[in-house]
C-alpha cells in the first residue's frame, strides 16, 4: 500500500511574529514587557527587526515561534533521523500496539525496472512473513523486528523555530543531503515557512560551502549469514563513568538549594523533595551493545540525556535479535529465520545494484543491532528507571534499564537502591487497570537486586 509522504504545519503559537520581534526589543526599549508586545503588534517593522537580529547571530528569540508538524506516511527512517533533535517533543505511532501490515512502506520516486522490481521484492516479503508471525501468535512488539526500515511512521513533532531551521539545516547541508525524501520533506517545510513565518527564510539560505561530499554509502554486512543474537546476548550495558564522591557532590548541592535550613542533609529528604535539583549534578556515562533499531527509539524518547547514536547508514545488516517468543516455538523459529536469511541475502546483491546501493538504510531491519552511548544525570535515571524497569515496559529497553541499574546499585548503594520501578520507589504502582498485579514479587526482585 503506497501513500504520498507528507509533511503539514498544524499548529504555530498565535502572534508568532510579533511575540519574536518584542523578544528583539525587550533588552534595549523602554517599557515593560507587555507594552513592548502591544507596541509590536501590526508594526510593519517587525520583520525586517527580526532578520536584523538574526543576521547579528543573536538566534534566542526565534525560540518564542514553536511549531507543530504532523509527518504523514513517511518511512521510519525520517523517523529516526527527526527524533535525534533533543529540543523537540515527538508522539509517534506505537510498534507495540498497532499491527503495521497494511500501513505500507516508502518507494523512492527515482527506482523504476529492475531495481524497483527489485526493491518491492524485498519490502513485500518481510511485510508477509510480519503477518505470518502475528497471525501465528507472535506479539507485535517482537513481530516488528521483521519491519524493514522503509515503513511507514505517523508522528507528532513539536519544535521551536531555531530547532527548526537547525534541523532543516541539517537535511539540506548536513547528514540528510543525499537523502531525497528528507528534501522532498524539507522543500514542503520551507514553502509552509514562507506562508507562515518568512523572517526565517535568511535563515534556511545558509552558505553550504565547506560541505563535504557525502559518497555512496555502501552497505554493511560483516557476515555471509545472519548472525543471531538472543535476549541474553544482546543489549549489554557497560556503566562507564561515574561521579568519585556522589555523595559529597549531593550534599553541597543540598546545601546551597537549602541555605539556613534546620534539618540536616540526606538522602530520604533529597528524594522526598518536589524538585530534586542536586541529583543533577551526578553524571553516569554508559554503553549499550547490541540494542535493535527499535529499542534506540525507546531509549532516544528520554529528552534529558546526550546520546551518540550511530547513522542507520553504517548499521550492521548481518547482525539481528532473536526474540524468545520467535525461538520458543520450530514453526515462529523457521518462518522468521526464512525471512531474515532472504533479505540479508537481497543485501549482498545491493552492491552489485549502484541505483539501489544509494538506499540500502531502507533496507536495513528493525531487529538490526548497533551499539550506542549516553550520558544522563542522577535525575533523568530515576525518571528512566521509573519507566522502563515497570513489567509493563518493553522487554528489551526493560532489560536494558534493569542491568544499568544493578551497576549504579553497584557504584553508589546508598542511592541508587531506592530507585526502581514506581511500585518499589514511591510504594504504589500507577498503572490501575493495567497493572501488572505482582507488586510483591517485583518488590522482592528489586530489594535483592545487586
Amino acid at each position: 500500500m503506497e501513500r504520498e509522504l507528507h509533511v503539514k504545519i498544524i499548529s504555530c503559537n498565535a502572534n508568532s511574529e510579533e511575540v519574536c520581534a518584542s523578544a528583539a526589543r525587550i533588552s534595549t526599549t523602554a517599557g515593560d514587557a507587555c507594552a513592548i508586545f502591544e507596541n509590536a503588534r501590526e508594526n510593519p517593522k517587525n520583520r525586517a527587526l527580526i532578520e536584523k537580529v538574526l543576521a547579528s547571530g543573536h538566534k534566542s528569540l526565534i525560540e518564542h515561534a514553536v511549531f507543530t508538524l504532523a509527518l504523514r506516511d513517511v518511512s521510519v527512517f525520517v523517523e529516526q533521523f527527526f527524533i535525534e533533535y533533543r529540543l523537540a517533543s515527538f508522539t509517534v505511532k506505537s510498534r507495540r500496539y498497532v499491527d503495521f501490515s497494511r500501513l505500507g512502506y516508502y518507494v523512492p520516486s527515482d527506482l523504476e525496472g529492475e531495481d524497483l522490481a527489485f526493491y518491492r521484492r524485498f519490502m513485500d516479503g518481510l511485510f508477509e512473513a510480519y503477518g505470518d508471525l502475528l497471525e501465528a501468535g507472535v506479539p507485535r512488539e517482537d513481530a516488528r523486528f521483521l519491519l524493514p526500515y522503509s515503513f511507514h511512521s505517523n508522528f507528532y513533532c513539536t519544535m521551536n523555530a531555531r530547532e527548526l531551521v537547525h534541523l532543516l539545516g541539517e537535511i539540506r547541508y548536513g547528514r540528510g543531503r543525499e537523502v531525497p525524501e528528507l528534501q522532498s520533506l524539507a522543500d514542503q517545510l520551507t514553502q509552509q515557512i514562507e506562508e507562515r513565518f518568512p523572517c526565517l527564510l535568511s535563515e534556511l539560505r545558509q552558505d553550504s560551502a565547506g560541505t563535504s561530499p557525502a559518497g555512496n554509502p555502501t552497505p554493511r554486512c560483516s557476515a555471509q549469514a545472519p548472525v543471531y543474537l538472543s535476549r541474553r546476548e544482546a543489549g549489554t550495558v557497560s556503566l562507564l563513568n561515574a561521579p568519585p564522591e556522589p555523595k559529597k557532590l549531593l550534599k553541597a548541592a543540598y546545601g546551597i538549594q537549602h541555605s539556613g535550613a534546620a534539618e540536616p542533609f540526606s538522602l530520604e529528604a533529597l528524594l522526598g523533595s518536589r524538585r530534586p535539583r542536586e541529583l543533577e549534578q551526578l553524571a553516569y556515562s554508559f554503553t549499550v551493545s547490541g540494542v535493535t533499531l527499535s529499542g534506540v527509539t525507546h531509549l532516544v524518547r528520554h529528552r534529558m540525556q546526550s546520546i551518540i547514536v550511530p547513522s542507520i547508514q553504517s548499521v550492521d545488516h548481518s547482525r539481528v535479535i532473536l526474540p524468545d517468543t520467535v525461538a520458543a516455538e520450530p514453526a515462529r523459529l523457521e518462518r522468521y529465520r526464512r525471512a531474515v536469511e532472504a533479505a540479508h541475502g537481497m543485501v549482498l546483491q545491493l552492491c552489485q545494484c549502484p541505483g539501489l546501493k544509494k538506499y540500502h538504510y531502507y533496507f536495513t531491519l528493525s531487529g538490526n543491532l548497533m551499539d550506542v552511548m549516553t550520558t544522563m544525570n542522577a535525575r533523568e535515571l530515576q525518571w528512566f528507571i521509573r519507566l522502563r524497569s515497570c513489567t509493563r515496559a518493553q522487554w528489551e529497553v526493560r532489560d536494558i534499564a534493569v542491568e544499568l541499574l544493578r551497576q549504579l546499585r553497584q557504584s553508589f548503594p546508598e542511592l541508587f537502591g531506592r530507585f526502581g520501578p514506581s511500585c518499589f520507589a514511591d510504594g504504589r504502582c500507577p498503572e490501575g487497570r493495567l497493572s501488572c498485579g505482582r507488586m510483591s514479587e517485583v518488590l522482592e526482585r528489586f530489594q535483592r537486586l545487586s
